[in-house]
């Protein structure tokens, strides 16, 4: 795969089955043929303002095409697609772009109650494309270890709430705002996000469930739990690539080498909320209630506004005079610049009713749209000069505390300290203090997670010679259960042969003697005195 890559967004629609509360005699309206498996069709009911009868009888039929259209709604049809083949068909080419170092996001759209949040995490039964996406994730990271590369796993969850940002991570006594600030290379960010790195499936299952608990919902007439925000979770995968610099040649298992080569992927996993319309949540007179479905609905309009103009852009020849993109209308749109419209591999699955014409035509237009817009992702790679020593001048720290190192956490608490005595000193001088000790603690976290990968390879490597000793230890005693089995096959046989050669000698003996016998017997019937007188 190549450092840049250009391409329209992924479109992915996906019909659900009929829920509890729908009658079961409802008639579907969506077809998605088995012969072609991008191909959506949606019946236009009579009852439908859209409906034209015209010269034919026929029920007309709206027809759309996307790059994968998904069959959910009936269990036993042979094309029914539940949420574990789902993901198989889709996680390859996400997993490949991450390994790439392409930066990768995945929305969820629809109304509520259409099978988002069902698709994107599932449950413990039938789990999503979130929990299985990272149990992948964490199962390549392992196999790349024997590769000398460093995989690190970090975890965020927030929330966009009435059109403010919350993180669902944090503690309870953090009162810090998460604002959406905007780095001039990297794009916009969400400042003071609570991030932890993840080294099994079992931590991410509790910080998943940590945050769901606190994420934002409620129960409405189309859905018992409504979600009330915008989900969105960053996965970010760091790679870094260890190199041998042996000038001998030979490859040194004992080692990792120093770092070569880095790579930086986020993947942004959004659970979109549902669009609302009043008239069919009934939230009357439910000002929390209406409030949130208000914020929600602008949200999702400024997404609207931002896809039309990102469309309409790409099939114009002249971009100059194109309109501006209105991100900063919305902290949704503004968290997810990037991923619409720039560096980023971007996917958009769109969940529809088989039962609600208007939402579900509404929705599908909506996907045609999206899938007309282009981004241009970059492999996010960056080569490590010097290896993993960090440029620091140490000569401005000589004049320090030498055991600075070995009592980082004592001179920690110590810098604390010293800046909240700062702040009635010069600011120029708290900057360059403050970026000096950042400096130091970033170069001593990088040699600490080197030193901790390192410890893992190695570990790796001694599996591996156990490995193999053990399987030397099993063929030896093979060669040995043989050995022992062809000296008692040798032995049985001797014994076999020796007891043949004993039986035949003693039948000899046998029939001599009774040939004895039989002599004797016509030597004392000669001379029987009955036979002579």
């Amino acid at each position: 795969m190549t450092d840049t890559s250009e391409g329209n967004i992924k479109v992915v629609v996906r019909v659900r089955p009929l829920l509890p509360r729908e009658d079961e005699n409802s008639h579907c309206l969506v077809t998605m043929p088995e012969s072609n498996p991008k191909i959506t069709l949606l019946e236009v009911p009579s009852t439908s303002s859209f409906y034209q009868r015209g010269n034919s009888e026929e029920t007309p039929i709206k027809k759309y095409s996307f790059d994968e259209s998904i069959w959910s709604y009936n269990s036993n049809d042979s094309n029914y697609i539940d949420n574990k083949k789902f993901y198989d068909q889709t996680s390859p080419q996400i997993i490949d772009h991450v390994f790439s170092g392409f930066n990768v996001c995945y929305l969820a759209y629809g109304q509520t109650g259409s099978g988002k949040t069902h698709t994107m995490m599932g449950d413990p039964e039938t789990p999503g494309l979130i929990p299985l996406l990272v149990k992948d994730l964490l199962r390549r990271r392992e196999k790349l270890v024997n590769e000398r590369i460093n995989c690190q796993l970090k975890f965020s969850y927030m929330e966009v709430y009435n059109e403010q940002v919350k993180d669902l991570l944090g503690n309870d006594n953090n009162n810090k705002k998460c604002r959406v600030r905007e780095h001039p290379i990297t794009g916009p960010y969400v400042e003071n996000l609570s991030e932890y790195n993840i080294n099994n499936f079992q931590s991410f299952l509790e910080y998943l469930q940590r945050g769901n608990q606190i994420r934002s919902t409620a129960p409405t007439s189309m859905n018992d739990s409504s979600s009330r925000s915008h989900a969105i979770i960053t996965l970010s995968v760091i790679q870094t690539k260890f190199k041998q610099t042996n000038d001998g040649g030979s490859d040194d298992d004992t080692t990792i080498g120093e770092a070569d080569e880095e790579m930086i992927s986020n993947i942004k996993l959004v659970d979109l909320a549902g669009s609302e319309r009043l008239s069919k949540t009934k939230v009357f007179k439910q000002q929390d209630r209406l409030k949130e479905g208000t914020l929600i609905n602008k949200s999702l309009t400024v997404l609207g506004r931002c896809i039309n103009i990102l469309s309409d852009t790409n099939n114009q020849n002249n971009q100059n005079n194109s309109p501006m993109v209105p991100y900063r209308d919305s902290v949704l749109t503004y968290i997810l610049k990037e991923n619409l419209s720039g560096n980023s591999k971007t996917f958009m699955l769109f969940c529809i009713s088989p039962v609600d014409f208007e939402e579900s035509y509404q929705t599908l237009n909506y996907a045609t749209q999206v899938k007309k817009i282009r981004t241009k992702a970059k492999a996010n790679k960056k080569k490590i000069v010097g290896g993993n020593k960090t440029q620091l001048d140490w000569s401005t720290l000589q004049d320090e505390d030498s055991e600075i190192v070995s009592d980082l956490k004592d001179e920690v608490r110590q810098l604390t300290e010293e800046l909240q005595s700062l702040k009635s000193s010069s600011v120029n001088q708290h900057e360059n203090d403050q970026e000096k000790w950042l400096k130091l603690t970033q170069f001593l976290e990088s040699q600490t997670e080197t030193v901790r990968f390192e410890n893992k390879y190695l570990q790796h490597k001694l599996k591996q010679k156990s490995a193999e000793i053990n399987e030397l230890k099993n063929q030896v005693a093979y060669m040995y259960r043989e050995v022992v089995e062809i000296v008692e096959t040798s032995e049985q046989e001797r014994k076999h042969m020796n007891k043949k050669m004993i039986n035949r000698s003693a039948n000899v003996i046998l029939e001599q003697c009774l040939l004895g016998q039989s002599e004797v017997h016509d030597d004392i019937n000669k001379f029987d005195p009955k036979y002579v007188f």
